[in-house]
């Protein structure tokens, strides 16, 4: 990185930066201006960009932003992290974090928390957005931030005004020509999530919500907008299940309204996931949806240990000694703690997940620190807070042994519960059945795993149905398959040569003249197809995967069985889901 040095003191009141920027997307030439006020400023990183210095804290710049977009694109990925700053015909994604602009440093190197207004030549029949609110001739955060980003394509847009418990939002919708009839799946869907969540949270922290259909494989989330890649955009309403739109949008509370301070960890993506991914299902859909989930998230550690590999409070931290940590621990494990916390709470009562004492917690949370760095300490804080009776640290057990440490207790006759957790055990004349809500963390068994397409792709013998046509566009992925010992079988011929052994497996599948028997269900239909997935009936640990399409419609469904890895059984009509299952083993243990 460059650094220009320039030797100017200014009052650090309001910091603020105001920038314009005139864009080619036909060169990928972006040129700026940007102007400091009122900060107080060691240094500024240019990040290697043409600068011409003005008078008056004036500083003018060009660069040239055109990333690889295709080379981050994966199969059966949602998200391209390859790509930081890009400008083309195709479409503009300046990230917060790319150096599109000149940041202001302190003495330590950081950017400077600041007020940042964003105005763009406009270019005809393009519309863009940036970080923050909308105002007459551009952006401005609402709050001070140490970045701004910048999407823009010629797209459609579609806004409506909502009126919230806590106040009005605008929901704006940019899409493609293509994509312009989804528009109201997400209206309707961000006006249903504005009216969940800010009576629990609090006034949504910006005065609008923009979805925008980005140009490559996206996901992400910054201040007041986020960007979804064209396959998801594309598969509404389905992609609107708990865990995308939501997701983003939550993230508008935690990480973008309340910050993140590094220092102790990335906490948001737990709470986000936690709010949003699992918060969702525990509030529209009840107990059975909330328990189902807790199950998945342990199921899937315990398929592969290996992805809980550091404490959560190292997960993003900024102490290049933390090492690398999993997504699964920031995310997954994140969100586990959160619904541990909860039921901590909550004195174990099973209440209505809306009456739920986290809610408050969080709200105050919120409340305290809007606008703020905050990090897990603030977190326990805010917990602690809701039980006055108590003592301050009376979760320090809690936060030390999940969050600040990294244990991943195993389920055996002799668990036992972190102090103030408390774990459920029911003890029969020769079995034990331990935490049958899946309420504490834990790795299961292997005979209470349930089989999943997840647990097969850990390694697989693969077997594929060479004279299907079709999978010469939609089997690609299968190249990427690690060997292994499970069994990943694609298409009839397969299916038969390992008939005998399927026979064998419990909670396994009959296939009939024109449809199948699975899960207790009988279907029938050319266009059907399904995914079923078994334990391996003679090798403990192993797992059988098969895909099959009656007729050749149901082929098309191939490319997607990567986003079922939750599911024990999928079965599809055309594009339509019929049905999504797991299959549960019992969780008695003998004694």
């Amino acid at each position: 990185m460059n650094l220009l040095l320039i030797s100017l003191l200014l009052y650090a009141s309001n910091p603020s930066q105001d920038i314009h920027v005139a864009i080619d997307p036909a060169t990928g030439i972006l040129r700026g201006r940007s102007t400091f006020s009122n900060i107080e400023y060691t240094s500024i990183n240019t990040y290697g960009l043409t600068i011409v210095p003005r008078p008056d804290n004036v500083i003018e710049w060009e660069g040239v932003f055109q990333d690889d977009v295709a080379s981050g694109e994966k199969v059966g990925q949602i998200h391209n992290f390859s790509v930081d700053a890009h400008i083309s015909e195709e479409g503009v994604f300046l990230s917060d974090w790319a150096g599109w602009y000149p940041t202001p440093l302190d003495e330590n190197g950081q950017p400077i928390l600041r007020t940042i207004s964003l105005s763009v030549t406009p270019i005809e029949g393009w519309a863009f957005v940036g970080s923050g609110n909308p105002t007459s001739d551009g952006w401005k955060t609402p709050r001070p931030v140490d970045g701004m980003a910048l999407v823009g394509n010629k797209h459609v847009v579609t806004s409506k005004l909502v009126q919230t418990p806590k106040g009005e939002v605008n929901i704006a919708v940019h899409l493609s020509p293509e994509q312009a009839d989804k528009a109201q799946y997400y209206v309707d869907a961000a006006d249903a999530y504005l009216q969940l969540y800010t009576p629990l949270l609090g006034a949504y922290p910006y005065a609008q919500f923009t979805i925008v259909e980005n140009f490559f494989s996206s996901g992400f989330a910054y201040p007041g907008f986020t960007v979804l890649g064209p396959r998801v955009v594309g598969m509404a309403p389905k992609s609107l299940a708990p865990g995308y739109l939501d997701h983003e949008l939550i993230h508008n509370w935690w990480g973008n309204g309340v910050y993140v301070d590094a220092s102790y960890g990335n906490w948001c993506e737990a709470l986000t996931s936690y709010t949003a991914n699992y918060g969702r299902r525990a509030l529209e859909d009840g107990f059975d949806a909330a328990r189902a989930y807790r199950r998945g998230l342990l199921n899937k550690v315990s398929l592969d240990p290996s992805i809980d590999n550091g404490a959560l409070a190292n997960f993003g931290s900024a102490n290049p000694k933390h090492g690398e940590v999993d997504r699964y621990v920031g995310y997954d494990k994140g969100a586990f703690v959160f619904m541990m916390l909860e039921d901590v709470l909550n004195s174990y009562s099973k209440i209505e997940a809306s009456n739920s004492n986290i809610w408050p917690m969080l709200h105050q949370f919120a409340t305290n620190n809007m606008g703020k760095s905050a990090s897990w300490k603030d977190i326990q804080i805010a917990a602690e807070a809701q039980c006055k009776d108590k003592e301050s640290g009376w979760l320090d057990p809690f936060f030390n042994y999940w969050v600040y440490e990294n244990n991943t207790p195993i389920t055996q006759p002799e668990l036992r519960a972190v102090p103030p957790q408390e774990l459920e055990i029911i003890v029969g004349d020769d079995w034990i059945d331990i935490d049958p809500d899946y309420r504490y963390y834990r790795l299961l068994p292997k005979g209470q795993i349930s089989p999943t397409i997840a647990g097969t792709l850990a390694g697989a013998s693969l077997h594929v149905d060479t004279t299907e046509e079709v999978l010469s566009d939609t089997g690609a992925w299968l190249a990427d398959v690690d060997a292994g010992n499970n069994l990943l079988l694609i298409g009839r011929k397969p299916i038969q040569e390992y008939s005998e052994l399927l026979e064998q497996c419990e909670d396994g599948i009959n296939f009939t003249k024109n449809g199948f028997n699975v899960g207790g269900d009988s279907y029938e239909g050319e266009d059907l197809a399904v995914l079923h997935t078994m334990n391996h009936p003679t090798n403990e640990g192993e797992f059988i995967t098969l895909f099959y399409s009656v007729g050749d419609v149901g082929w098309e469904r191939l490319r997607f069985i990567w986003y079922y890895s939750k599911d024990t059984t999928v079965v599809w009509n055309v594009s339509e889901t019929l049905t999504r299952r797991v299959h549960e083993p019992t969780t008695r243990i003998s004694n």
